[in-house]
């Protein structure tokens, strides 16, 4: 994967964590709720694996949101902040 798409397979994997915490929704809920695996799940939210759209498109929906949604805030939430967040400096 080139680093651009990497960073923002990344970007899009710390969006879905923000949704799932500000949802309430345990991982468990999330799997079963999105019908899918757990541990390929949590490969995408912790950016081990790319994220296809039919998954990024079944974890949105099961968290009630619009995938475009996840896409947009991806796309326009400073690195910086996503670092810091995840306790990076």
């Amino acid at each position: 994967m080139i680093p651009a798409a990497a960073d923002f397979n990344g970007a899009v994997a710390f969006e879905l964590r923000v949704a799932r915490q500000d949802s309430g929704m345990t991982i468990e809920e999330l799997v079963h709720r999105s019908e899918l695996n757990r541990s390929t799940m949590l490969r995408y939210f912790y950016n081990q694996r790319a994220i296809p759209v039919p998954a990024l498109y079944q974890i949105a929906v099961a968290l009630d949101l619009e995938p475009a949604e996840i896409l947009a805030r991806a796309a326009v939430r400073p690195l910086a902040e996503r670092l810091a967040a995840d306790g990076r400096p």
